[in-house]
């Protein structure tokens, strides 16, 4: 145990007023770190088991099984002055999300700031510590359970130090992306990271990323549609994971075939027998409602991977990125992550129109990668 550890000081807060205390404290500061603890085996929302917050020196961690004023809280996580740090944050926006009713604005990834500071993709926290503070960290309390009480001193120790050096790594790393003047760019990509959570958490904006969506029939993609959609709804009304209702690949076996009667559905793909008795009339009930449809109210025909053919372009674009990127000392997946390069793929090979929506496409990296390559590879593919 180093000295830091030794005297580490931590706080519980189990009750309202504390809590409000606290944030008013914290509302007066530029900066906090924060973390969470939660778990989430068999339901479909995380279930919060501890929120940690730190300036650096003291660590305060709120238990959220005592507390039902989030007020306080919610407007600190909103608050425009006080930037919130978190390390690789996708999973801490579920649970303000699901707690608060927001997203953390302003907030700030060191997971993210690392790709551009020392051109580390993915960094896990364990690593970022060693590497700015020369400190073994434990994980050996990861998955322990957060809703277990009272927590074990060890579980205390453990959380309140994810925050307590979350704090100290965060103005050297704000340091050298200034050095590099790329902090506006990492601010970018964590908003980016915003927009992308809300994408992925709204069904209509990522049905047809189910796997070989593309070869259905516009009819099949209609029930497609319906069912994934209808999915969510029901697993966020059970409150357990989407695939506990269907599986991926039993809606897309559903739409492929179109069942019209229970026999139908009882042979599908990965099927269960329980679920076919809870969701079955659901199932005949949309297929139904497809089926009365005019062709010219199904789903559009979704786009058709490319050719092998155009492997030749993207690993070409793939290489000029990495030479970006090494010239700016970056990561070369936090330039250009897949998601971006397919559709700068599709566009340079067949003429598709580019979907200038996602935000990380715009920007400085707009400037720095996407108009080079378009202009690049236009010219001379």
């Amino acid at each position: 145990m180093n000295d830091q550890e030794q005297a580490l000081n931590i706080i519980w807060v189990a009750d309202n007023a504390s809590l409000r205390s606290w944030c008013e404290y914290w509302a007066e500061l530029p900066v906090i770190a924060v973390d969470t603890e939660f778990i989430r085996r068999s339901t479909y929302y995380p279930i919060t088991g501890l929120i940690q917050i730190s300036e650096g020196e003291k660590a305060v961690l709120i238990d959220p099984l005592s507390i039902d004023d989030w007020a306080p809280l919610r407007d600190l996580m909103i608050d425009p002055n006080v930037m919130k740090v978190f390390h690789a944050c996708s999973e801490d926006l579920d649970v303000f999300d699901r707690l608060l009713g927001v997203l953390p604005t302003p907030f700030y990834d060191t997971q993210i700031g690392e790709a551009y500071a020392n051109a580390q993709w993915s960094l896990s926290y364990v690593k970022l510590i060693h590497a700015y503070l020369n400190i073994e960290v434990a994980k050996d309390e990861t998955r322990s359970d957060w809703l277990q009480r009272p927590l074990t001193d060890a579980q205390k120790r453990y959380a309140a130090l994810d925050v307590v050096y979350l704090a100290q790594v965060y103005p050297q790393q704000i340091e050298k992306l200034k050095a590099k003047n790329m902090l506006d760019w990492v601010l970018e990509d964590c908003e980016s990271l915003k927009w992308q959570y809300q994408q992925n958490s709204d069904p209509e904006q990522n049905w047809a990323n189910i796997k070989t969506a593309w070869r259905l029939t516009p009819e099949g993609l209609t029930l497609l549609r319906l069912l994934f959609i209808w999915r969510d709804e029901q697993a966020r009304k059970e409150d357990v994971p989407k695939g506990q209702i269907l599986k991926d690949r039993t809606l897309w076996a559903l739409a492929k075939d179109l069942p019209s009667h229970h026999r139908a559905i009882s042979t599908t793909e990965e099927l269960t027998g329980r679920q076919h008795r809870l969701y079955g009339d659901v199932i005949l009930e949309k297929v139904h409602w497809v089926k009365g449809l005019s062709p010219d109210e199904y789903q559009l025909a979704l786009e058709i991977p490319l050719p092998s053919k155009a492997g030749e372009l993207t690993k070409a674009i793939k290489a000029f990125v990495r030479e970006q990127a090494q010239s700016l000392e970056i990561a070369p997946e936090a330039m250009m992550k897949r998601k971006l390069l397919d559709p700068l793929v599709r566009h340079l090979f067949d003429g598709s129109d580019m979907n200038w929506q996602n935000p990380a496409l715009l920007g400085w990296r707009r400037e720095a990668i996407v108009n080079p390559v378009l202009e690049k590879f236009k010219s001379n593919p």
